[in-house]
Parts: structure tokens; sequence; C-alpha cells
């Protein structure tokens, strides 16, 4: 069934080779990568300008729905063939790939928690209302937000280190 669906998807009459699978599945899976963000780009737009009309529309709701079903089906169906996991050899790699992980993680905690702050905020406040009301309070909760954001990025990629020695 795959193989008959993947060649009527490319315009293909008989079976590709192993190479010419390869690669066929590279360009899938780089294609679905992106269709993915820009259909993320999309339901951002889309919850711009319900935010500007002060609704919610169902273009918003569905994207949302199908972002999120493809996202923890792909997650799940790598984490069951164990596809995500990270095999260190030595105790020096493990540190390494820990390091850079914790790195990482807490650039991810400090993004996430300001581009939240900015759009919760400053975007959606100032196109729903036209008013922009900050203070140390909401400040405070979006830091913490990222720090627990960071915190729980850098706990589950550690858990991906397997260690082999």
């Amino acid at each position: 069934m795959r193989e008959k669906l993947l060649n009527h998807f490319i315009g293909a009459v008989d079976n590709r080779d192993e190479y010419q699978q390869h690669e066929i599945y590279k360009e899938l899976a780089f294609s679905g990568i992106l269709l993915w963000y820009l259909s993320m780009l999309l339901m951002f737009v889309s919850l711009i300008l319900d935010t500007i009309h002060n609704q919610f529309s169902l273009m918003t709701l569905l994207l949302f729905i199908i972002n999120m079903v493809y996202a923890t089906l792909i997650m799940t169906r790598l984490r069951k063939r164990q596809l995500d996991e990270t095999d260190c050899a030595s105790i020096e790699e493990y540190r390494d790939k820990r390091k850079r992980i914790k790195k990482s993680s807490i650039l991810a905690g400090i993004q996430w928690g300001l581009f939240m702050f900015f759009i919760m905020q400053y975007l959606f406040p100032y196109l729903s209302t036209g008013e922009i009301v900050v203070n140390w309070v909401q400040t405070v909760i979006w830091g913490i937000g990222g720090i627990l954001y960071g915190t729980l990025l850098y706990q589950i990629s550690k858990s991906k280190l397997k260690k082999h020695f």
C-alpha cells in the first residue's frame, strides 16, 4: 500500500530502487517539515486576524488541531522506533552532548519567554484593544514560564541521551 501510494504521489509507474527511495524519502521529509512550518505560520496569521476582529474562526481551530495531531503523530512514531535517542560511547561524549543540550535549552527558554512576553503583552493587546499595559508581575510570570520551559526541554533532551559505556 505504501509503495503504491508513494509511486502514485511521485508519478512513477514502477518501484524505485533503494537509492531512489532514500532520496525520495529525504525530499518528502524536508517538504513535510517545510509544510508544517508554513501551516504553523498560517495558523499564527489567522490568530492575529482573529485578534484584530475580536473573534475566533474555525480556520484557526482547524489549523491548530491539524498541526498538533501531525506533531504528535510524528513524535509518537519517532519514539516508538527510538529514533529520537542519541547514543554516547564515552563519558566525555556524554558530557559534551549534555553541555550542548544545556546551552540550547537555556537559549530556547529565553527565546520562548521573550516571544511569549512580546506576543501576549504587546502584540495581541495592541491588536485587540489598542492598549498596552505591562507590569512587573507579567514580566515575572513570563520569565518563570521561560525558565520552566527551558528546564523541561533540558530534562526531556537529557533523558534521550543513552549511555553505552
